[in-house]
């Protein structure tokens, strides 16, 4: 017979995958996260390309930026300090140098704080709301995992997880990429994860930064594109 314990443990197990599903109706499919402009502008070419595309994310943004803001801004929300989460959230949209990825962000950091209310009864949405418009989806995310009471590991682990399978089903739709090329180049980003969550974990109240220049003139460029599919 499972246990009341136990029962908490897959509840919350669910949810976190839950958070994690690109069917999570906040409009995410619609943003590519600079990967169109690489694309069209041939700075992205083939499958290789794109492993080294994450491996930059992985190393620089995740590692150096949105890893240890998911970690401050779980600990900040978990002691009630929204003035630290305020901080966070603005150095977050100031270390966008992309317009088209702020207000990507801003976008669906509202749509998922609205969808979430609903579902998740005690997230302190009236404090996330202080934040609107301006409130980026990373900050909603970081407050839904600390309410729910999951592990910092966990929390890192399962975002590192959302954004390569978003940025997969991106790239899907923008080149000569097959399916399972694209799930062995997934597959062995998500080997290296759990390294890279050690390392932030290790260094996880260090100043957010990211040295992404080449990939941040691709996204400024993004709305100059011919065509374009996605709004990021």
């Amino acid at each position: 017979m499972d246990t009341p314990t136990e029962n908490a443990g897959l509840e919350q197990w669910l949810s976190v995958l839950h958070l994690s599903d690109s069917a999570l109706p906040i409009g995410a499919f619609a943003y590519s996260e600079g990967l169109e402009s690489a694309i069209q502008l041939d700075a992205l070419r083939t499958p290789e390309d794109l492993g080294t595309w994450w491996e930059l994310w992985r190393t620089e943004t995740f590692r150096w930026q949105e890893g240890p803001a998911l970690c401050q801004l779980m600990q900040a929300s978990k002691r009630d300090d929204w003035r630290r989460v305020q901080v966070l959230n603005q150095e977050l949209t100031a270390l966008k140098p992309a317009a088209s990825l702020r207000d990507g962000s801003h976008i669906l950091g509202k749509r998922l704080l609205t969808t979430c209310a609903d579902l998740y009864l005690d997230l302190p949405a009236n404090r996330l709301e202080e934040l609107l418009p301006t409130i980026n989806v990373l900050t909603v995310q970081a407050t839904l995992l600390a309410t729910l009471n999951v592990s910092q590991d966990v929390a890192l682990a399962s975002y590192a997880f959302a954004r390569l399978n978003q940025s997969l089903s991106a790239a899907l739709r923008l080149f000569a990429l097959g399916q399972q090329a694209g799930q062995v180049l997934l597959q062995k980003q998500l080997r290296l994860i759990p390294k890279t969550v050690t390392e932030i974990l290790e260094d996880a109240n260090s100043p957010l930064r990211s040295f992404t220049p080449c990939a941040d003139l691709l996204q400024m460029k993004h709305t100059g594109l011919y065509t374009r599919l996605f709004r990021s």
